[in-house]
C-alpha cells in the first residue's frame, strides 16, 4: 500500500469499510480518501447523521504516524436522544481505530504513533487502556499527546468487544427510551436520517401528549357539568 498509488489503496480502504457488518453496529459507515501535502486523509462518515471523522496517516520508517483524529458532531442528536449521541461518537471513534490498524497492517507497520493535540486526545483518553504508553510533548505546534497503539489480532479482537458491549447497552436502553425503541426497530433503520426520524418521532409523542391532555381536560369538564 503506497501513498504513491492513488486508486487502489483508496478502493482497498473503501472496500474494508463496505465489509463492516452493519447488523453487528448502530450506524453505517462512508469511507472519503485523499492525499495532501500533510499525508493521507481518510474521512469516516456516519451514513444517517452528520458525524465524521478526519484521520491524517503518514507512514514512517518504523511505524505509522496519526497527526490528526479530528471529530465532527451532530450537537442536535444530543437535545433528541443522549444515548444515541453518546453511541454516536463512542462507535465512530471505535470505527477508526478498527481502520488506522487495517491501514497499519497494510503498510507493514506493527506500531501506531498518535501526534495529537490535547482536544483530539479527549477522544481516545476513555481508551487509554488500548495503548501502550501515554505521554505529554512540547512542540513548535504546541503542546502535543503522544499516543502509542501497537498492532495484533488481539487489538482487533477487543475492538469488536467494546463495540458488542455497545451493540448491547443500546439493545438493553430501548427498553426503557422510546426514541431509541422505535430507531432500533425501524426497518428503514440503516437507511433513514436519523434526525429527521427521532424529530418525527418526538413531534408524534408531543402531540400524542397533548391529545392526552386534551381529552383529559375534556373529561374533566364533562363531569364538572354533571
Amino acid at each position: 500500500m503506497s501513498l504513491g498509488n492513488r486508486i487502489n489503496p483508496f478502493k482497498e480502504l473503501k472496500n474494508y469499510v463496505a465489509s463492516w457488518q452493519h447488523e453487528k453496529l448502530a450506524f453505517c459507515y462512508d469511507l472519503a480518501c485523499s492525499v495532501t501535502p500533510a499525508g493521507l486523509v481518510l474521512t469516516l462518515q456516519q451514513q444517517q447523521i452528520q458525524f465524521s471523522l478526519s484521520i491524517t496517516l503518514q507512514p514512517s520508517l518504523d511505524c505509522l504516524r496519526l497527526t490528526t483524529f479530528s471529530l465532527t458532531e451532530e450537537s442536535n442528536l444530543g437535545d433528541l436522544c443522549q444515548p444515541l449521541y453518546d453511541a454516536a461518537l463512542i462507535e465512530i471513534v471505535l470505527q477508526g481505530l478498527d481502520l488506522i490498524a487495517f491501514c497499519a497492517q497494510r503498510f507493514h507497520k506493527h506500531e501506531v504513533n498518535f501526534m495529537l493535540s490535547p482536544y483530539e486526545a479527549e477522544h481516545l483518553t476513555s481508551l487509554e487502556g488500548l495503548f501502550q504508553s501515554i505521554s505529554s510533548h512540547t512542540t513548535t505546534q504546541g503542546k502535543r499527546q503522544l499516543l502509542s497503539l501497537f498492532i495484533a489480532e488481539e487489538l482487533f479482537e477487543v475492538l469488536a468487544d467494546l463495540k458488542t458491549q455497545l451493540h448491547q447497552k443500546l439493545w438493553t436502553q430501548q427498553k426503557t427510551d422510546l426514541f431509541i425503541r422505535r430507531y432500533w426497530q425501524s426497518v428503514d433503520r440503516l437507511n433513514a436520517p436519523v434526525l429527521s426520524f427521532l424529530s418525527l418521532q418526538k413531534k408524534q409523542a408531543q402531540q400524542n401528549e397533548t391529545g392526552n391532555v386534551i381529552s383529559f381536560l375534556k373529561a374533566s369538564q364533562r363531569r364538572s357539568a354533571i
